[in-house]
């Protein structure tokens, strides 16, 4: 996936605004008498005779050996080039500009950009380190639509997200990046991440401020040209609470194609004052994100991710562990472990893509008991109480079909499914009983249109099964882009 700025656009712009000024300046700095004009003060001269050479088109011809028979003219004439300040002239103006040219690609990240991904980061999220030096912007943005067929009255759509990537390069080796995300039209603004990179080595390198959390696939590259449905899977949303970052410190790298992470983060809150989005049993922790803003520290966790690439196979996995309760209240101890393992094969046309995640609450009678409910009381009911133990998975299997007709065309059409299963309540402490609604099967399958790499059309169907409780049905509709 390749977009260009190309060089010639660049220069037509650069010279229609520089060529003028440096004119200007080298005929103010042309001799004022005594000389032969220049240029800058006989523009029309060349004008005036622009027959002149037409008129005696074979005049060198006819004296082939003129430089012969005078091998030592310009030794006799050693000022003719003073004589001739245009042709000075013009040799400055074109280093000049070459020079300019040169100074502000550098300075504004002008350049040939590759979309590719850094270290799993989104092509977009990932332009600066690509970027010779300077200022790198990218973005993207999606909208959608949800039809469902039960509840007509619900039907919804939304600008689910516009977001500008800013990045900077200070040399080759420091790097700044940040995502800032408006989400509902610009009803939510938040910073995704927003670090410093200390590009050491290949192997070693340095992440130091909000960083994303590196587990499962969508976490990193959540960019929408780069998943199947028009929502994120409900696994990599409920159990993995993407977009999910800290503030943290930590190293990373990759040896031998063994991408690796690790992190030491500030550990989740999970007795926060979420507003009116609580921490509950249907979304297990997901509330308990701190985003980096004025977050307690009290307590840490850390993660450490593993990824190796190996043709068009890839696979990976990641352990988290760390406490939620921040101290918050003593004697309550909430240890959080989460493990997850991803692969994906791509080839030919076709992708697949599976993962698995088991998570664990520890203290989880304590932290339920101290839990703000429903009513606005402390304390959850006994069939809405956080699970103890989380665990779910998926698998994933798409096609491009317009690979048969065209291959390595820009465009692809992929019909995909996706089966889903997860239980938020595998296990509960006791006195809690498990809740059948958090415990589901969902089951997408849909169409990705991509006209080219970095805009996307999708539909897709969702039916929705939980263990008790109404199955629900609804058909989606978005469209997305990445810059």
């Amino acid at each position: 996936m390749t977009i260009k700025i190309t060089e010639t656009m660049l220069l037509t712009a650069l010279l229609a605004t520089a060529a003028p000024a440096l004119a200007r300046d080298l005929a103010q700095q042309a001799p004022a008498s005594g000389d032969e004009a220049t240029p800058a003060t006989k523009p029309d001269e060349t004008a005036k005779k622009p027959d002149e050479t037409a008129k005696k088109p074979d005049e060198t011809a006819k004296k082939p050996d003129e430089t012969a028979k005078k091998p030592d003219e310009t030794a006799k004439k050693p000022d003719e080039t003073a004589k001739k300040p245009e042709e000075a002239a013009s040799k400055e103006e074109v280093r000049t500009l070459a020079e300019e040219l040169r100074r502000l690609k550098l300075e504004i990240g002008l350049r040939d950009v590759e979309y590719q991904s850094f270290g799993g980061m989104g092509p977009a999220a990932s332009k600066v380190y690509f970027a010779p030096k300077g200022l790198s912007i990218g973005g993207y943005g999606e909208v959608t639509y949800r039809n469902f067929t039960h509840d007509v009255a619900s039907d919804q759509t939304d600008l689910l997200r516009a977001v500008l990537y800013a990045g900077y390069r200070f040399n080759e080796r420091i790097v700044f990046n940040s995502e800032i995300e408006f989400e509902h039209a610009g009803r939510e603004v938040s910073v995704e991440f927003a670090y410093l990179d200390f590009l050491f080595t290949d192997a070693l390198r340095l992440r130091v401020g909000n960083v994303l959390v590196p587990i499962g696939f969508v976490n990193q590259m959540h960019e929408p040209p780069f998943f199947n449905g028009v929502f994120r899977p409900d696994v990599e949303q409920y159990l993995i609470p993407t977009t999910w970052s800290e503030n943290g410190v930590g190293v990373h790298g990759e040896i031998a194609g063994l991408r690796y992470k690790a992190f030491l983060l500030n550990g989740l809150d999970v007795f926060r004052d979420a507003g009116d989005e609580p921490v509950e049993a249907a979304s297990w922790l997901r509330e308990s994100r701190t985003g980096g803003a004025e977050s307690r520290a009290a307590t840490a966790a850390g993660v450490l991710s593993l990824e190796y690439a190996a043709g068009p196979a890839t696979v990976g996995g990641a352990v988290y562990y760390g406490r939620a309760d921040q101290r918050r209240i003593p004697g309550v101890k909430a240890e959080v472990g989460m493990a997850e393992l991803h692969g994906q094969l791509a080839w030919r046309g076709a992708t697949a893509r599976v993962l698995g995640v088991v998570g664990t609450l520890g203290d989880a009678a304590a932290v339920n008991a101290n839990l703000v409910n429903g009513a606005g009381g402390i304390g959850l009911a006994p069939d809405e109480g956080l699970g103890s133990r989380v665990q779910g998975g998926y698998a994933e299997l798409a096609y491009d079909v317009l690979s048969l007709f065209a291959p390595g065309g820009e465009s692809s059409l992929s019909p995909f499914a996706r089966v889903e299963r997860y239980d938020l309540n595998a296990r509960v402490p006791a006195g809690y009983v498990r809740n059948g609604a958090v415990d589901r099967t969902v089951v997408t399958a849909g169409l990705t249109y991509k006209p080219i790499p970095t805009v996307v059309v999708k539909t897709d169907w969702q039916r929705k099964d939980p263990r008790t409780g109404d199955t629900t049905d609804q058909v989606n509709v978005g469209a997305g882009f990445v810059f």
